[in-house]
């Protein structure tokens, strides 16, 4: 069985350099990622409302290729 410390940590990139990748508002970007419309990465929101994003690098990379 793998243990934890033997994964390599992901590499993520933000919502602000995607929406300049993509020709796009940062908001834009946000919103799709609250809204589960990209495949890239996610959105979760904390107890105290603020929004956090985790995109993978990778992933993204995917997606605009």
């Amino acid at each position: 069985m793998e243990k934890i410390n033997e994964i390599e940590k992901v590499e993520t990139i933000t919502p602000e350099q995607v929406a300049k990748v993509l020709g796009k508002g940062v908001e834009f970007v946000r919103a799709g990622l609250r809204q589960n419309r990209f495949p890239f990465g996610t959105a979760v929101e904390s107890k105290s409302g603020q929004w956090n994003y985790i995109i993978i690098k990778s992933k993204f990379l995917e997606y605009v290729k």
